[in-house]
């Protein structure tokens, strides 16, 4: 039997969860910057955190209505929270916020974990701790009608997909690899490449891990195919993942 492609949802953002995300994703943004403003990291390492939380946030007005359309991803198109609309997806504030933070924040933690040298396992530990956040935030997401997928998603049990948040962790993930390879050249102004870097890795990740799955939803692959899809997008993730934690154990060997 061959699977159909479901039309986006219509309707409009429910309220008040939409302002009550949004707020708390102001607070969680805003506590993660004043911790770098009033502690040692600011001092230690300069503006390289909220470059990196702008960077990423752009990203996401460059990417995001773009995968939204390809991985069958919709935002409820009246929202008065709505920050711009652009290819037929209406993409509310919290979206750049949240980006910066989460992913951004992601990418900063495993380039100072790399840095330092992690072992491979805690490499590993992190990613699926970070898959684990990432699935319950984009779960919450759907159970209050903020957004969803929509389709015949793959591995769409309970929650949201979880092939998702493999790719939504393994972008933090190639961010802050990106980051332990290019900061030892970055000084100065060089840094302001900060602000760009996210939208490359970031669109660079998606791009590649989630092939498999776009093919399989916009081509109506019958059901086996298309979870077969949504595992092979998985282990594309982790063989990045791979990659990242022998990087990191290289690292610590030349710490050793």
């Amino acid at each position: 039997m061959t699977s159909t492609i479901v039309a986006m949802p219509a309707m409009p953002a429910p309220q008040p969860a939409g302002t009550v995300f949004l707020v708390g994703t102001c607070i969680i943004l805003a506590g993660i910057l004043a911790w770098w403003a009033l502690g040692g990291e600011r001092k230690r390492r300069g503006w390289i955190l909220p470059l990196v939380f702008a960077g990423v946030a752009l990203s996401a007005v460059l990417i995001e209505p773009i995968y939204d359309n390809t991985l069958l991803y919709w935002y409820p198109d009246v929202n008065s929270l709505a920050f711009f609309r652009a290819y037929e997806r209406t993409i509310p504030w919290y979206v750049p916020l949240g980006y910066a933070w989460f992913f951004g924040g992601t990418a900063y933690l495993v380039w100072r974990v790399i840095e330092n040298g992690a072992a491979a396992a805690n490499i590993w530990k992190l990613f699926f701790a970070t898959v684990a956040v990432d699935w319950l935030a984009v779960s919450i997401c759907e159970w209050l009608e903020l957004s969803a997928f929509y389709g015949p998603q793959p591995f769409h049990l309970f929650g949201s997909p979880l092939w998702f948040s493999f790719c939504d962790a393994t972008g933090g993930f190639v961010l802050g690899a990106a980051l332990a390879m290019l900061m030892p050249h970055l000084a100065g102004a060089k840094r302001l490449w900060l602000l760009i870097l996210p939208s490359f890795t970031y669109a660079a990740t998606l791009g590649s891990t989630t092939a498999p799955v776009s093919l399989a939803l916009n081509s109506a692959w019958s059901t086996p195919l298309t979870w077969a899809a949504g595992a092979a997008t998985m282990a594309m993730c982790m063989i990045a993942i791979h990659t990242i934690a022998q990087m990191s154990a290289l690292r610590g060997r030349e710490l050793a």
